[in-house]
């Protein structure tokens, strides 16, 4: 009998070109990025927990050291000889929004984790900002596309259920009482969340030429504000041990640096193609809940155990989830 004919190979070239355009493709796909960028992040939480017990300013200040060792290697390969030009084509824009996503964000964080005294209620309080992003990209950074009624119907009680979530975890599930055990930590938390919507939302106008100098300049002035703020705690460096300073080389390189790289990379290309922001934004619903995860097996915390906190960790959830079917 015959052998059945094998399909014919491609030539060598053909075959070398595809293995060169896979890695491609992962870096230039905006939800695989996005991806990328979950793995990573759903230890943040738990980091900057450990952060908050030891310090407020100064180990976030040591963080912003190596993020931006990070963020200039990554400059450097990225535009080899001319990286110093680029580095030189900071805008208004990146210097107004960019603490926004260090800065402000890690103040607003650390300050609830105190206010709580635990990491889970921040948690919830902090992924509100891929509503936030929505809300923010469409409101000072989209341009108007054209959806049927149904689409932002949806997408409008997506952000509604959001916002339901962050008043049943202040009221401990009793949001008819319109009463809050601990306003500061929800402000603080609430904070960090519109604080970082608002920087991913600024993040997708940035062109690609601008995206390393945008982070550049972002965590420049994050470190020269918080620098200025850590003087208050400089008494507090001999008490540092080496985990302290593992814990702020791993936040600053891998959760602050290569994290945001690939989130802003993510979020610009989705808008250069077209996709809609909440397609890419609310992809972040699984965070919330491998961050909690991580925080009730490292930190052993129990209210993620509590009623109203499940309620609200699903409202988080189903808001992402119905606003990237409305965006779509």
């Amino acid at each position: 009998m015959a052998r059945a004919a094998h399909p014919p190979r491609p030539p060598a070239e053909t075959r070398a070109c595809i293995r060169e355009r896979l890695p491609a493709r992962a870096v230039n796909h905006p939800l695989l990025l996005a991806g990328l960028t979950i793995l990573l992040w759903s230890f943040g939480s738990y980091l900057s927990r450990l952060v908050s017990l030891k310090s407020q300013f100064v180990l976030l200040a040591l963080s912003y050291l190596f993020t931006l060792a990070t963020l200039l290697a990554y400059s450097a390969l990225k535009h080899r000889r001319a990286w110093l030009q680029e580095v030189g084509r900071v805008r208004l824009g990146h210097i107004i929004f960019g603490p926004c996503g260090y800065f402000i964000y890690s103040i607003g964080l650390v300050q609830s984790y105190r206010h709580f005294d635990s990491a889970s209620e921040t948690t919830v309080l902090n992924y509100t900002w891929p509503v936030f992003t929505i809300v923010f990209t469409e409101l000072l950074f989209g341009r108007r596309r054209k959806r049927t009624a149904s689409g932002r119907l949806v997408e409008g009680v997506g952000v509604g259920l959001g916002f339901l979530s962050v008043l049943v975890l202040a009221t401990r599930g009793n949001p008819a009482a319109f009463e809050t055990t601990n306003v500061g930590g929800v402000l603080w938390g609430l904070l960090a969340g519109v604080s970082y919507g608002l920087f991913s939302a600024y993040s997708s106008t940035v062109s690609a030429d601008e995206q390393s100098v945008f982070l550049l300049a972002a965590i420049t002035t994050s470190l020269l504000l918080m620098a200025g703020c850590s003087v208050a705690e400089i008494h507090l460096l001999h008490t540092f041990t080496v985990q302290d300073m593992l814990v702020a080389v791993v936040l600053g390189c891998l959760l602050h640096g290569v994290g945001y790289i690939t989130w802003t990379r993510a979020n610009r290309l989705a808008r250069e193609r077209g996709t809609n922001i909440s397609s890419v934004a609310s992809l972040m619903f699984v965070l919330p809940l491998l961050s909690l995860t991580v925080i009730a097996v490292l930190l052993k915390e129990q209210q993620i155990f509590q009623p109203y906190f499940i309620g609200s960790l699903l409202l988080v959830i189903a808001s992402s989830v119905l606003c990237r079917r409305g965006g779509r």
